[in-house]
């Protein structure tokens, strides 16, 4: 290599070498990019502050609400959740279908709600029916002529209580029906200005256990008198049968004995319905993935700060849900699903066996065709080389004018067959060529020798 050429060459080795380490930034920026987009797409991340609406800020949907935003702060310090209190689930319903909240705690059958998605079920919430012990209450039919709250107005409590009056048909004096919130409920027990009050909460509520310790309420079974004899009672369980009938979201539970300081005595039958965690339907599907995930993940935690969560369950959680699961929490409660490949693997390996099977039969098929044609080809090159053996005996010229002729005839048929693609253009018809021209050749030298 000269000397002028030395430079031109180093600037082409610079040259590469620029553009090698160009190539890497651009391929790490690429990277880098992709990185952040998937972060983006699958790292939960709440634009501003998650408004939770719980319900009365003694009430047990406030304790589990805290509870669960404690644990979601935990899992990621950046989040930012506002409790908001509430009369209960249907003003949770109504917050959520306004946008005024992104995530509440409602029941299972709270009315309306089309913009509404589950994401778990967390507990049973059970009618507590607490009465004072002087009013002499035993069943619901004692409860016609006493006074009675029903739960505050438009609230879950008031719901079910009316629904579960009406199918019992009890019918409570209008007078005496009032709708009270749960302090106003608790309060109005304790100063006598109520006989009898429900209250829709989980098992081991505080507010009702104070009730209990004042030894002036007890709990009374959901029950009815046996038609034509008050002296008994309709079984609880058939009772609540018959009503789930009418109202399919609830269920037969018994408040079990010393739930509460040592109280009740015995079982008290009654009707619950389940306490559900839900969000808008707009929520992105990483962040309900990511509540979800965590709810389960603290499950421990949360069942040793609150027993109504410990036994908190995957299965249990997603079970006849009134509203929609969101298609975040489903991912959760799918993921260790077999995933397509896995459940069709069967019906797959067959099409994938088939598919091989008919690859070799073509394959077959096509070796057989192509050795068709080649022994056909065959069929030439004998012509060409019987030729050629008779070549050696010729002394005439008249003879070498038939050879020549039928050598041209030889190679128009071959011609002709590889325009009708009887004969393939391949190495076996350019070995027929180069036979010809060969025997060409010795024609005309043949020619030369007689002349």
């Amino acid at each position: 290599m000269s000397e002028s050429q030395l430079p031109v060459r180093m600037r082409s080795l610079q040259t590469r070498a620029l553009q090698t380490r160009s190539g890497r930034v651009l391929l790490l920026v690429v990277l880098g990019l992709a990185m952040c987009a998937a972060l983006a797409v699958f790292w939960p991340s709440s634009s501003g502050k998650l408004r939770f609406s719980t319900g009365s800020e003694v009430g047990i949907y406030h304790r589990v609400a805290q509870r669960i935003s404690e644990s979601l702060r935990q899992s990621n310090p950046g989040v930012e959740i506002e409790l908001q209190t509430s009369l209960g689930s249907q003003e949770n319903i109504s917050r959520l279908e306004s946008g005024d909240a992104n995530l509440a705690i409602v029941q299972n059958d709270s009315i309306g709600g089309s913009n509404i998605r589950s994401l778990a079920a967390l507990y049973p919430e059970v009618l507590h029916l607490v009465c004072r012990k002087e009013s002499k209450i035993r069943c619901l039919d004692d409860l016609a002529d006493k006074r009675v709250s029903l739960g505050a107005r438009d609230s879950g409590t008031a719901q079910l209580t009316n629904e579960l009056l009406r199918f019992a048909r009890i019918q409570i004096e209008p007078g005496n029906v009032q709708f009270l919130s749960f302090e106003q409920s608790a309060d109005g027990l304790r100063d006598q200005e109520i006989d009898a009050a429900f209250f829709l909460v989980g098992i081991g509520a505080e507010a009702i256990d104070r009730l209990l310790q004042t030894g002036s309420v007890e709990l009374v079974s959901i029950q009815i008198h046996s038609v034509g004899d008050s002296s008994q009672f309709v079984e609880p369980a058939k009772l609540i049968d018959g009503f789930q009938v009418h109202y399919p979201f609830a269920s037969f539970i018994e408040i079990p004995m010393m739930s509460y300081s040592g109280l009740p005595s015995e079982p008290i039958a009654s009707v619950g319905v389940q306490a559900v965690f839900v969000c808008r339907a707009d929520l992105p599907d990483a962040e309900a993935n990511w509540f979800v995930e965590t709810l389960f993940a603290q499950r421990a935690v949360l069942g040793r700060e609150l027993t109504l969560l410990s036994q908190l369950d995957e299965n249990f959680a997603q079970a006849s849900l009134q509203f929609p699961l969101h298609p975040g929490a489903e991912s959760y409660f799918r993921r260790n699903e077999p995933g397509f490949l896995a459940e069709n693997a069967e019906t797959i390996g067959l099409i994938i066996t088939v598919l091989l099977l008919i690859a070799s039969a073509l394959h077959s098929l096509h070796r057989w065709y192509a050795q068709s044609r080649k022994n056909h080809v065959d069929t030439y090159y004998r012509r060409v080389q019987d030729l050629l053996q008779r070549l050696d005996d010729v002394t005439e010229s008249v003879e070498l004018d038939a050879l020549t002729a039928e050598l041209k005839s030889i190679g128009a048929a071959a011609c002709d067959e590889l325009i009708d693609e009887r004969l393939d253009a391949d190495h076996s018809y350019v070995i027929l060529q180069h036979m010809v021209e060969f025997c060409d050749t010795q024609i005309r030298r043949r020619y030369e020798a007689l002349a």
